[in-house]
């Protein structure tokens, strides 16, 4: 990552002056000064990281373009009558969906959940991060 590497560059750079400063000088305080900053460096990067990494950790939302993405193929679906509502959440590489769903009319139970299973087999294969699928059928909005 961009951010590590130029806080890798950032040590070394302290690491030179601070062991340069103590060789020119013959002060150790220099080296010792340069090392404070490198700690100092280091837990500055270490925050930003655990900012930035904290959402994939606890779980958060797909970003827009995904789940309007989702949204626009399960309401192409002909088994779907209108989306009433959808959640997404990324772990990591990996998402979730809750999908609650009108359905179109059909004759039986086991026809129903026949197209439920559809719309999460063609789901999870068009979008393959999709790894959990939760469908939830209804008729009012």
């Amino acid at each position: 990552m961009f951010g590590e590497d130029i806080a890798a560059l950032l040590g070394l750079v302290f690491a030179l002056m601070a062991v340069g400063m103590a060789v020119l000088t013959g002060n150790p305080v220099y080296d010792a000064i340069g090392s404070i900053g490198i700690g100092v460096l280091l837990i500055i990067i270490s925050f930003f990281l655990a900012l930035k990494i904290k959402n994939l950790l606890i779980g958060q939302s797909s970003d827009i373009e995904t789940r309007a993405s989702i949204n626009s193929f399960l309401e192409a679906r002909p088994e779907i009558d209108q989306i009433l509502n959808i959640i997404t959440l990324q772990l990591g590489s990996q998402i979730m969906v809750a999908v609650k769903a009108k359905m179109t009319k059909v004759e039986s139970v086991p026809q129903l959940v026949e197209h439920i299973n559809k719309c999460e087999v063609d789901l999870k294969k068009q979008y393959p991060a999709i790894v959990w699928v939760f469908f939830e059928p209804d008729i009012e909005n």
